[in-house]
Order: structure tokens, then C-alpha cells, then sequence
């Protein structure tokens, strides 16, 4: 898709903006005010710097690919959304409480990655069993119509 189009008329030519500029527009500004934000939470959280500004320089990069995939895998697994709310309130409690405790990153990792997997798990299931009673409510709609009309009607003339 292009993000600018030319127009000719009458000898004079114009470069136009498309409506897809304006969304790329948006996007990037997005993407600044959420480098602003997470570059200075995380500066005041991490005291590598180093480590601060690159964690914050991947997050830019990947943020945007990653709302996408999830996105998508949201449609495909139903009860995915309830498994990230997890992993997010997880990571809030974690936040707030990492000064009281620390939990060991192994332990963190495990945690994500349970719940995602649980969710996605889940998800299959669930829909395997809405398929499963889709098919015996269709049976029993199908044999309820055969017991309904009878084999031979015979018409009289």
C-alpha cells in the first residue's frame, strides 16, 4: 500500500497523502511516547544502564510484532487473553512486592510460562468440547426429525 500518491491535472502534478501515512504517523508517535516512558521507568528500576537503554531498544523494536502475534493468537485460542491478564498481574505483583522479596528468575520463567501455556491448553480443550456437543445436539436434532416424519407415507388419491 502506498503511503503517498501522486495526482495530475491540468499540466500541474501534486504528492498527496494516503490514509495509511496517517497511521504510520501514528504508530511512530506512539512508539516515541512509549520510548519516553519505558526508558525512564526502567532506567529508575535496573542500575545498569547499559542494560536499561538496550532492554528499552529491544521493547521499541518488538512491542509493535508482538501486539500482532498475540493478536492473532488470541483469535486462534479463546481463552489466551484470560492467560496474558495472568502473566500481567503476575508482573505487577512482582513489581510491587520485589523489594520485600525476590523471586528467583527460574521461578518467574516457570510462572509465565505455565500461564500462557495453560491458556492455550485450555483453550484447545474447550473448544474440542464445543465441538464434541455441536455434533450430539446436531444427532439429536437430526434423529428427532427422522422420529418425527414417518418412512412410509402413503398419499391418498
Amino acid at each position: 500500500f502506498p503511503y503517498t500518491t501522486l495526482f495530475r491535472s491540468r499540466g500541474s502534478t501534486q504528492l498527496r497523502a494516503t490514509m495509511l501515512l496517517l497511521v504510520v504517523i501514528c504508530l511512530e508517535v506512539s512508539d516515541m511516547l512509549f520510548a519516553v516512558d519505558s526508558v525512564s521507568a526502567i532506567v529508575a528500576q535496573v542500575p545498569d544502564l547499559f542494560l536499561a537503554y538496550t532492554s528499552a531498544v529491544f521493547a521499541m523494536l518488538g512491542l509493535r510484532a508482538t501486539f500482532f502475534i498475540i493478536d492473532v493468537l488470541v483469535q486462534l485460542f479463546s481463552l489466551l487473553k484470560y492467560g496474558v491478564s495472568a502473566v500481567l498481574v503476575f508482573i505487577g505483583i512482582k513489581l510491587c512486592c520485589d523489594r520485600l522479596y525476590h523471586i528467583p528468575p527460574g521461578i518467574v520463567c516457570v510462572i509465565l510460562v505455565s500461564c500462557i501455556s495453560c491458556s492455550m491448553a485450555a483453550s484447545v480443550v474447550k473448544d474440542q468440547l464445543e465441538k464434541k456437543q455441536l455434533k450430539q445436539g446436531l444427532e439429536k436434532h437430526l434423529d428427532h426429525d427422522k422420529l418425527a416424519a414417518p418412512n412410509d407415507c402413503k398419499t391418498v388419491a
